[in-house]
């Protein structure tokens, strides 16, 4: 029985009109206004955890250090946006070490600013062969080896005596589903 009346229902459903999505607008449109972008600014960089420096190559061992990134994000908009992805490359004094990426949607309501942390790792046996590969070259006109620069982040990271530095993109969704892609850039601690 089950069977003669399944193609009956399908074919109903089929003959049934499909209902019109609720359009915006113009009222809409108007009470949104133009887009405007939301500013993303590095607030400061905190230690999340932090292992004395240790590096052994041969063995493929090195210590830990997490730092966490604390941004702001204004949205200037009569609307929330939704935060859907932010992007950054972080330097020590201008050495890029890391990419960061983090996909978790974040909604910030109309006229705030919210704040985001995002937490990143860095060891010195991955660094190391970054710096060798991509600023080897610098490395030598400096005249410093790649384990010593590496061991003065770490000692000097507690007091941040360094600038670290971030460069990066964001990318934010308003309610009509476009996507809207900002730049950004910081430095902690702030340049005096």
């Amino acid at each position: 029985m089950g069977l003669v009346a399944f193609p009956c229902l399908a074919a109903e459903e089929k003959a049934a009109p499909a209902k019109a999505a609720p359009m915006a607008g113009k009222g809409m449109a108007a009470k949104m206004g133009a887009a405007k972008a939301p500013v993303v600014k590095l607030e400061r960089v905190d230690i999340a955890n932090y292992w004395s420096f240790y590096l052994d190559a041969k063995e493929k061992r090195s210590s830990a250090l997490n730092l966490a990134f604390v941004y702001s994000m204004e949205n200037p908009n009569n609307y929330k946006v939704m935060l859907d992805d932010l992007k950054f490359t972080v330097s020590f004094e201008e050495f890029e070490v890391n990419t960061i990426t983090n996909f978790d949607d974040n909604y910030i309501p109309a006229k705030t600013t919210d704040h985001l942390r995002i937490n990143a790792s860095f060891d010195p046996l991955s660094m190391m062969s970054l710096l060798l590969v991509t600023k080897g070259h610098r490395l030598q006109e400096m005249n410093v080896k790649a384990p010593d620069l590496l061991k003065k982040w770490w000692d000097d990271i507690e007091d941040f005596k360094f600038p670290i530095s971030v460069n990066g993109t964001a990318t934010f969704v308003g309610p009509d589903g476009k996507s809207m892609i900002v730049p950004f850039e910081g430095t902690f601690p702030p340049k005096k």
